[in-house]
């Protein structure tokens, strides 16, 4: 209100490039025009089509807060950020956790140093590490969830968590008005401008992928704004 931002409650579809349709929980139909656009609409947790997730032995990281009821080993499937958080929160509430990293060593975008230390830190809590595996099925039972690895390996739990990546939010948007198309996870490419494959239209946030985090949308989303407004050379 002190910036005098209008705010519309709803749920948008893009109309054309450059008229937003917006329809409010009572149904009210609200078009708003503009010249540009920029998508925001953030991610949720991927879902493989292989794996039921309406099962109540498996989770994903939205799922899992609604765990309610006692689990003694639990297997989480991703190394990512969203992976060693809950590792770290499981392990903390006593229960033994195996973790599966897709990937050489955790995190690795990070210093080695720093990869290295919250290896061995998981590790001294009880966490087990299971660097370089992928996943080839999982099967539930109505007390157990046993995941195969394409290693051969097999892991029984009492309930297994998702964590291997997140899906943008796009697909009711109706994109192809725009003329845009979202890869595979749901998630819009740009440029170093926050631009997307049409000049007006940008995105920030989850929706444009790595690396997902809280402070890296904020940050993103200033830039664009700055982008869009004519500003020049904007610090990332």
């Amino acid at each position: 209100d002190r910036n005098k931002i209008d705010i519309y409650h709803g749920r948008a579809y893009v109309q054309d490039q450059n008229t937003v349709l917006v329809f409010s929980p009572e149904g009210i139909k609200e078009t708003i025009m503009c010249k540009q656009i920029v998508i925001a609409t953030g991610s949720r947790p991927y879902q493989p089509n292989d794996i039921d997730f309406n099962h109540k032995r498996v989770f994903d990281s939205d799922k899992i807060l609604t765990l309610d009821y006692p689990v003694h080993k639990l297997i989480i499937y991703g190394a990512g950020v969203i992976g060693c958080e809950y590792a770290s929160i499981f392990v903390g509430l006593g229960y033994k956790v195996d973790l599966i990293n897709t990937q050489a060593q955790l995190l690795s975008y990070l210093d080695d140093e720093i990869a290295d230390a919250l290896s061995y830190y998981l590790r001294e809590l009880g966490v087990l590490i299971r660097h370089q595996e992928q996943y080839e099925r999982v099967e539930t039972f109505d007390d157990c969830v046993i995941m195969h690895l394409k290693s051969g390996k097999k892991i029984k739990a009492d309930a297994i968590l998702w964590c291997n990546g997140r899906s943008g939010n796009t697909d009711q948007l109706h994109l192809d008005a725009l003329g845009l198309t979202a890869n595979s996870r749901g998630q819009l490419t740009v440029n170093e401008r926050y631009q997307t494959d049409v000049e007006h239209v940008y995105a920030a946030g989850d929706v444009i992928g790595w690396p997902s985090l809280a402070s890296a949308a904020y940050d993103q989303g200033r830039a664009a704004a700055a982008y869009m407004i004519g500003e020049d050379n904007v610090s990332p």
